[in-house]
């Protein structure tokens, strides 16, 4: 199901509105969703400056960061390095998160350059049936997250790669608004399911690039190279095995 969000003032507009995914994984054995959003406004200033090195950081879930229902039972332990320059975005304390983490680059015209999502997933702890069900899926999935994004097109959908995890995915184009004077931006972005075989709980990952970033041309190249691949390869789950 695909639900509209609301405009946040959290370090500038979103882009017209924010899209959550939420999605079933094993006949709807559970859930998987993401809040995704671009800001647009704020002061580049330094923000220009972001592709300059700084010392990582390491973000580590904890339940704290589960700020919802859905969160919490679908709750699972993971870490990732992401770049010192970037910033973590606060996510909602009324109930409504659909996040653990979202972290962003500094804005770049107008808009972030990169932005990675860490939502919920939920399977049957049956690896041949959520495997199974997961191509089909994912293909809803695809197609109901692009509604309300200005140019969506679908580039693929298929079995990809997070690091050391499998995963199902999709890539995906759109085109982001002229916002405050500064031109319109192009969307680069990916979708994946992490769900290792056998475990009921996982993760749901949305990847954006936009144009400012200039590394990134297509879609087919979220993630395959840059800040993304280094989060990706970084990415570390545990505790959601069957049972756990």
């Amino acid at each position: 199901m695909l639900l509209p969000g609301n405009p946040s003032a959290e370090g500038g507009l979103d882009m017209n509105r924010k899209i959550a995914a939420a999605a079933a994984v094993a006949a709807l054995a559970g859930l998987a969703a993401c809040d995704v959003s671009f800001n647009v406004g704020g002061n580049d200033g330094e923000a220009a400056k972001s592709e300059q090195a700084a010392a990582p950081k390491q973000f580590t879930n904890s339940r704290d960061n589960a700020r919802s229902d859905a969160l919490r039972q679908s709750y699972v332990d993971f870490t990732f390095a992401y770049p010192g320059n970037w910033t973590e975005t606060p996510q909602p304390t009324d109930g409504t998160a659909q996040n653990y983490v979202r972290v962003a680059a500094p804005m770049i015209h107008g808009y972030t350059p990169y932005a990675f999502h860490v939502g919920f997933a939920s399977g049957s702890g049956d690896a041949e049936a959520d495997r199974a069900s997961m191509a089909a899926f994912t293909q809803d999935l695809a197609r109901s997250f692009g509604e309300g994004l200005e140019g969506y097109r679908i580039v693929s959908v298929g079995p990809e790669k997070v690091g050391q995890y499998d995963s199902f995915a999709w890539r995906f184009t759109a085109t982001g608004p002229a916002e405050n004077g500064e031109p319109a931006a192009q969307i680069f972005g990916r979708g994946d399911i992490v769900l290792p075989p056998g475990w009921t709980r996982g993760v749901t990952i949305v990847s954006l690039a936009t144009d400012r970033a200039q590394t990134v041309t297509r879609a087919e190249e979220v993630g395959e190279s840059g800040p993304l691949k280094d989060i990706f390869d970084s990415l570390r789950l545990s505790g959601g095995e069957r049972g756990r």
